[in-house]
């Protein structure tokens, strides 16, 4: 799967350096991705779930569950446009608030 903006990995490492290496994992297992839909998305990242009820956004658990990597994922075209990586926390607030 083609993986759009790898740069903002690459920024929220240098700000969070313990996400550094896990990020790039994820890069690294996103590019070899070739998943159709979203169960076989999990096949590969067991964390993957979606964010909201539109599947528009897909949430993966970073560095065990410390940061979340958020990203739309277009299985027709094999692409995943990173939105945004967060600390667990921000996730919570920024996300779960709207849930309820």
């Amino acid at each position: 799967m083609r993986v759009i903006a790898k740069r903002s990995l690459v920024e929220y490492g240098r700000s969070h350096a313990d996400a550094a290496a896990p990020l790039m994992e994820w890069y690294g297992n996103m590019r070899k991705c070739s998943a159709e839909h979203m169960g076989e998305l999990r096949q590969t990242f067991g964390s993957a779930d979606s964010v909201d009820d539109c599947n528009e956004f897909v949430c993966f658990n970073i560095k065990g569950n410390n940061y979340r990597l958020i990203s739309a994922v277009h299985f027709n075209t094999q692409t995943s446009y990173i939105h945004e990586v967060l600390t667990h926390a921000e996730y919570t607030k920024k996300y779960v608030k709207r849930r309820n």
